[in-house]
């Protein structure tokens, strides 16, 4: 792995821990998977995180900005409702789980 790049290196991560899933998941269902439908589904994971990513950027650099928040993410679920539901449901226990703990960091420091 010396000799790879930084996304070279990546992407030989992704397919490895594909590989992990589906057989853990193979397991469960009690179905073998053939290696090459693994390294299929791998590539197919790989790709999608490719263009999730560059929509993810270009979505914040609309915004004028230069971090990736949870708004990006829920207009990328736009397309796919129960999704959307998921992603948002997902970012408000984000936000109350935060608020909470500066409620109390505040209650820590009186």
């Amino acid at each position: 792995m010396d000799g790879l790049n930084h996304e070279e290196k990546l992407r030989l991560t992704v397919h490895s821990e594909v590989r992990k899933m589906c057989r853990e998941v193979g397991g469960q269902i009690k179905m073998e998977l053939d290696k090459d439908a693994v390294s299929v589904i791998a590539e197919l994971v790989w790709r999608k995180m490719c263009v999730i990513s560059q929509d993810l950027e270009h979505f914040a650099k609309h915004a004028k900005r230069s971090t990736i928040n949870a708004e990006d993410v829920k207009l990328l679920a736009r397309r796919n409702p129960s999704l959307r539901a998921i992603v948002c449901r997902m970012a408000d226990d984000a936000v109350k789980k935060k608020r909470q703990n500066k409620e109390k960091a505040t209650e820590d420091l009186s």
